[in-house]
């Protein structure tokens, strides 16, 4: 059986994302060790993982219907926390680099 993630994600179009939003030194993303989560990624400040990217849920690089981004995009722009200063939140990353 082919791997989980291709029904809910392109991981090439991904990582091509992740390289455009965090350059090529940081931009290096990994399938996630935790069931629930797609992908995970080192944040060179923390030297921690983060994961983001909740399983079985399509992102935008796998559905592209521009709608359902409008309005993930929208609701996750208004979440509450510092993540808008960090590139590394998960929130941030999810929004960058899946949508």
């Amino acid at each position: 059986m082919k791997d989980e993630i291709y029904m809910y994600s392109n991981p090439a179009q991904a990582q091509r994302m992740a390289y455009k939003y965090l350059g090529k030194k940081n931009g290096k993303i990994f399938r996630s060790t935790r069931k629930e989560k797609k992908y995970m990624i080192i944040d060179p400040k923390t030297r921690k993982w983060v994961h983001f990217g909740q399983m079985n849920y399509e992102d935008y690089t796998k559905h592209k219907d521009k709608t359902r981004r409008r309005d993930y995009l929208t609701r996750s722009s208004g979440m509450r926390g510092n993540w808008k200063k960090n590139k590394f939140s998960a929130n941030n990353l999810a929004m960058h680099v899946l949508w």
